[in-house]
């Protein structure tokens, strides 16, 4: 019985839930005939099988596109619904900032609507208050209850010393009455009725701003328009006996008031500052006369009269200056504008504002700089906590951005932030933003090199990405603080920590370690040639490799020259110092060939000392000789690739102390040969100190003199051994 692999029916039967193999298979084994029927089924079987599989891998390959899709898009719409909240941040605080300003105005536009009701209120209760109520322009600002407090002296004979009189503590008395602050004037009403104090009379009329007449006034107008001078002076009185008292000053005259309790005190100050200088903040201007209470209670003199006058005219002058510095609205409203500007994070209109301030303040004092103007330096205190909330939210944007990971697409945009900084004089806050955003970057970038087969090329790739971004990040550096050489110190601090991390990561995954010298040689060499080209070109940073890498590289020094100690202990107590027999020409070429790739002329090298004889090729040096020559040339070869000032000495005691041992193991020969008669022994290995000596180590003396200077004495040392040893193979 035949079966088709297209037949649906033959496929659904192993989509039961109830199929079983074993009676599957006796099935098809009754109904088959002869094995060719088997043989199909099983090329069939073998089929579904195959598709099966490839459909299974097609899927999970589809499911496995689709999941990375999906991740992609999460992490898409993630990093929107971020700035999403962070927009909606910002909308709900500039909502808040606006409601708050609305407010503000609904509570003037409705104070001006009760106005006058209130007003009507007040004529029931000011009996003759229509006598001064006749300007139409005049408006009410404030009223209320007060007290009148008028100051009492006594004197009393202090008879112990001398007769002199001293003065007690000042008593006072009080009288109801009504006060009410108009536009232009200040009205003190007293009731006729002392029980009651239901109805008020005009007790006095004080002008708040003087009236100039004549050529003086002219020319007064001329010089200050739209600032009229007050008439009056408003003291805040800070006193235990009479507390919650303000002093008005009025043609050398001194009314003292009470309030009920603080807060309306502050209340009557606020309003009359607002009448007397309009575009003035208030609570700005709180004068205090510490010493009201003794000057009012000491009997008037000229003196006090004159000492009056002249305070009058300093407060007076005061207040023109300021009302001058207020003169134009954007000064006034300064406060509230950059409050605006930061909830909308509108940067840059906020520094215009911010620098147009300054400015603005700068060229007031310099023009007032004989006078003492503190409402200026109230002024600029305001604008610096709004420069310092928008350094803040500056240094934290960008915070959040490197956390996430900065691109380079809106670098742009990070370096205009790190302008505002500077631009607003934080330089050294600028400079650490910079080097921030320069780490997130640096982190990214290097995240992004591929790991390669071939560890030397992970390498130098590395290092590629590594120097690009540091090149980078010169230029960018040199463009935004180019005109603040103090910066360049704290820039140069982060190289030198980069390079730091940067070996670190290095010698953590094993690229630069002591267990491959040869290896780690070439990713050294790698580094220091990277090195030297950014330092021939922008600045030297090869010192701070050749610092990061001295502790390291001693190690890896001093580890290698164990191994090769190691290694020649091991060979030259096996040695039978027997010449070495070659096998062949082929094995001589490939000899000289190792030879030469070590930096030698390999048939000069070793042509002294290799004999043919009938076919017979031999050279003249022991094995443990040409092991040590191959390793020792590698190592020194390796070493003068990246030596540098910080670790010749290291180098030269290496070599040295490697040289000498080996030396010493033919001392040890030579004795054991002593009153011997094995000549030829001795000339043989006499053959092998020459070798050791004036080829091998002479080439590498030869090598390094130049570069090690007064080292160079180690060298020399090694050179005296050849006489000692020559005595002993001849005694």
């Amino acid at each position: 019985m035949e079966f088709s692999d297209a037949d649906p029916a033959f496929r659904a039967r192993f989509l039961e839930p109830k199929f079983e193999p074993e009676s599957f298979v006796q099935s098809i084994a009754s109904k088959s005939i002869g094995s060719t029927d088997l043989m199909n089924m099983k090329r069939r079987m073998h089929l579904i099988s195959s598709e099966t599989k490839t459909e299974l891998k097609q899927n999970v390959y589809r499911n496995h596109t689709k999941f990375i899709e999906t991740a992609k898009e999460v992490s898409s719409l993630e990093s929107e619904v971020y700035q999403l909240h962070s927009l909606l941040a910002d909308e709900k605080q500039l909502l808040n900032t606006v409601k708050e300003l609305l407010n503000v105005e609904n509570k003037t536009d409705s104070n001006d609507t009760s106005d006058n009701d209130f007003w009507e209120t007040l004529l029931h209760h000011c009996q003759s208050l229509g006598l001064v109520a006749s300007n139409s322009e005049r408006r009410l600002i404030h009223s209320g209850k007060l007290l009148e407090v008028k100051l009492e002296n006594i004197s009393t004979k202090n008879q112990n010393k001398g007769n002199t009189h001293t003065k007690l503590p000042a008593s006072f008395v009080t009288h109801q009455c009504y006060g009410l602050l108009f536009t232009d004037c200040f009205i003190i009403a007293k009731s006729s009725n002392i029980r009651t104090a239901t109805a008020y009379d005009v007790d006095q009329v004080l002008k708040l701003h003087q009236t100039s007449t004549g050529i003086s006034n002219d020319r007064n107008t001329d010089q200050h328009k739209h600032i009229q001078p007050s008439a009056i002076q408003i003291i805040n009185v800070k006193d235990d006996v009479i507390r919650n008292s303000f002093s008005i000053k009025h043609n050398l005259e001194t009314l003292t008031m009470m309030c009920d309790n603080a807060q309306s005190k502050k209340h009557w100050l606020e309003m009359f500052e607002s009448a007397l200088y309009p575009r003035q903040r208030r609570g700005s201007l709180l004068y205090t006369d510490s010493g009201f209470l003794s000057s009012s209670a000491a009997p008037s003199s000229s003196s006090s009269s004159a000492s009056n006058r002249s305070t009058v005219q300093q407060q007076q002058q005061q207040q023109i200056f300021e009302e001058e510095f207020y003169s134009e609205d954007w000064i006034t409203n300064t406060q509230e504008n950059l409050i605006i500007l930061l909830a909308e994070r509108n940067f840059d209109e906020a520094l215009a504002l911010i620098l147009r301030a300054r400015k603005y303040a700068q060229e007031f004092l310099v023009q007032h700089s004989q006078q003492a103007v503190p409402f200026v330096d109230e002024y600029i205190k305001s604008v610096r906590m709004k420069e310092q909330e928008l350094c803040k939210l500056i240094e934290k944007e960008i915070q959040n951005i490197c956390e996430r990971g900065c691109s380079t697409n809106l670098l742009k945009h990070y370096y205009h932030h790190i302008q505002t900084l500077k631009q607003l004089g934080h330089v050294p806050k600028a400079c650490d933003l910079f080097i921030t955003i320069q780490l997130s970057l640096m982190k990214s970038t290097l995240k992004q090199t591929k790991l390669e087969e071939l560890n030397v090329v992970f390498v130098e790739n590395f290092a590629n990405t590594f120097f690009t971004r540091l090149v980078d990040s010169y230029y960018e550096f040199v463009q935004i603080f180019k005109d603040q050489r103090s910066t360049f110190t704290k820039f140069i601090v982060w190289m030198s920590s980069e390079i730091e991390k940067l070996i670190t990561i290095l010698h953590n995954q094993q690229y630069i370690s002591t267990k491959n010298f040869n290896f780690t040689m070439k990713n050294i060499d790698i580094l220091l040639t990277k090195a030297n080209e950014f330092s021939s070109k922008l600045i030297d940073v090869k010192f701070m490799f050749e610092e990061q890498l001295e502790q390291l590289l001693i190690q890896i020094i001093s580890t290698q020259k164990d191994v090769i100690i190691d290694t020649l202990r091991q060979r030259h107590r096996d040695e039978k110092w027997i010449p070495i027999t070659l096998p062949s020409h082929e094995r001589v070429e490939q000899l000289y060939f190792e030879f030469h790739e070590l930096g030698l002329d390999s048939q000069k090298f070793l042509q002294p000392f290799i004999a043919i004889n009938n076919d017979i090729i031999q050279i003249h040096l022991a094995p443990s000789t040409l092991q040590f020559a191959k390793a020792y040339l590698t190592f020194s070869r390796d070493l003068f690739k990246i030596h540098y000032s910080l670790i010749n000495q290291t180098i030269v005691e290496a070599l040295v102390e490697l040289i000498k041992l080996h030396l010493k193991y033919y001392e040890r020969a030579l004795q054991k040969l002593q009153n011997t008669n094995e000549r030829q022994l001795k000339l043989f290995i006499m053959k092998n100190v020459e070798f050791s000596i004036n080829h091998l180590f002479h080439h590498v003396d030869t090598l390094y003199r130049p570069k090690i200077g007064h080292s160079v004495k180690y060298f020399t040392k090694v050179y005296e051994k050849m006489s000692k040893l020559k005595d002993m193979a001849a005694s």
